[in-house]
């Protein structure tokens, strides 16, 4: 099902209730927000009843009025920047969805097989498709090892000991194990010293490529299809390494985390001229916003992890799985006959995990 992003509704059904957006808390920042927007109200309160009692403490309302707008301006453009690291990893992603579709779409339809080792290495290599996929979700988010549950009936047994044999260590993560204080962890830099998984399967599949291209299994114009159809999946998995590894320059976030909190601090003085009820009042809904917007931008500047406004990984690799799906229950037009049963058997396999 594709959802209507063109036309969002504002309305969502939770128990058999319309409840609108506003009234809504997960996939929110209202948990994130309101720690710092608790303190700087009551801080505010504080310096309300100090400029009751010195009354020529406080400043006037309008110096704050340039201030706020630069700050805007700041908050604005921190914004922008995350969201655009946002889009651009969905639509890495479809490509990314497009393309494996498109591999495993012509491996089916285009590889001659000429035995039962042929159909055997067909089979695998339409596995590996979609095992790319997965091993580009799992590394985006640091999971190190192929024993997670989706990899099941798509890595061979040959490539898991060979994996097992070369990755002995260390893991293939995209974030390292460094320590905890360094700036490679927090920023989730990768390591330039190994291998990763997904690599590691564009090898297997130009191997195979390749490899019917010598057995004269396929069209030479296929073949240079083929070729830069997995030339294309590596500079998208190099896409999706770079917005990974570029984080928002540190200057830049620790320079508006200060003028944001600057503005906070020196607001209730500008108020507090209104009365007690107003200065507290203003602070909350003035902080809530401020905090709220700079709390967006860290939640989507990452958009490839397992909260609630984070792209759904999980839901591209199952689009490319029923893709697999399709191909595995579905006769090849180059299949050889006896190789019927194999393929199957292999679909039985895998819709019943």
């Amino acid at each position: 099902m594709i959802i209507d992003t063109a036309r969002p509704s504002n309305v969502v059904r939770v128990l058999g209730v319309g409840w609108p957006d506003a009234l809504r808390i997960h996939g929110s920042v209202v948990f994130l927000t309101l720690p710092g927007t608790c303190i700087m109200t009551g801080y505010a309160v504080g310096i309300g009843f100090l400029i009751q009692k010195y009354e020529y403490l406080a400043i006037q309302l309008t110096v704050m009025t340039m201030v706020s707008l630069v700050l805007s301006l700041l908050l604005v453009f921190r914004t922008n920047s995350a969201y655009d690291r946002y889009w651009e990893g969905r639509k890495i992603w479809q490509e990314i969805k497009v393309m494996s579709r498109s591999i495993i779409r012509s491996f089916w339809c285009c590889v001659m097989e000429k035995s039962t080792d042929d159909s055997a290495q067909k089979l695998q290599a339409l596995k590996n498709v979609a095992a790319f996929v997965i091993s580009i979700k799992h590394y985006l988010r640091g999971e190190d090892g192929i024993e997670h549950a989706d990899y099941d009936g798509l890595l061979s047994p040959e490539f898991r000991v060979a994996f097992a044999t070369q990755g002995a260590g260390f893991g293939y993560g995209a974030i390292p194990r460094t320590s905890v204080g360094s700036q490679q962890a927090r920023e989730g830099w990768e390591r330039p010293d190994e291998l990763s998984l997904p690599h590691m399967l564009l090898y297997e599949l130009q191997k195979f490529v390749e490899g019917i291209q010598d057995n004269h299994q396929i069209h030479l114009q296929y073949y240079a299809s083929l070729l830069a159809s997995i030339n294309t999946l590596s500079s998208l998995l190099g896409s999706c390494e770079r917005i990974l590894s570029t984080p928002i320059p540190m200057a830049y976030r620790i320079h508006l985390s200060h003028a944001l909190y600057m503005y906070l601090l020196v607001l209730p003085w500008a108020l507090a001229s209104m009365g007690l009820a107003k200065t507290v009042i203003l602070q909350f809904v003035v902080s809530f916003m401020m905090i709220g917007i700079d709390s967006i931008s860290r939640e989507i500047q990452n958009p490839f992890g397992y909260d609630a406004n984070d792209l759904p990984l999980d839901a591209y690799c199952d689009a490319v799985l029923a893709e697999l799906s399709y191909a595995l229950k579905h006769r090849s037009p180059k299949a050889l006959q006896r190789a019927e049963s194999t393929y199957s058997n292999s679909s039985d396999d895998k819709t019943s995990k």
